[in-house]
């Protein structure tokens, strides 16, 4: 699911991937936060982070092969 979900993002422009990468840097943050203050991690932040990375990647692999 999220990879599907990934591939719609790629293909739609209407979020920019500095956007997106300043996303991931902000759920970097907020895990690692979570993680040194010995509290859980929520779920939907890593999964959107996830989402988000293989996001990029897709958009970067089809950049690269266009």
């Amino acid at each position: 699911m999220p990879m599907s979900i990934a591939r719609m993002l790629a293909t739609d422009n209407a979020v920019g991937s500095d956007e997106l990468e300043a996303a991931i840097r902000h759920m970097d943050e907020r895990l690692r936060d979570c993680t040194l203050n010995d509290q859980p991690v929520p779920f939907s932040t890593y999964r959107n982070k996830v989402i988000f990375e293989a996001t990029l990647r897709l958009r970067f692999s089809n950049a690269v092969s266009s």
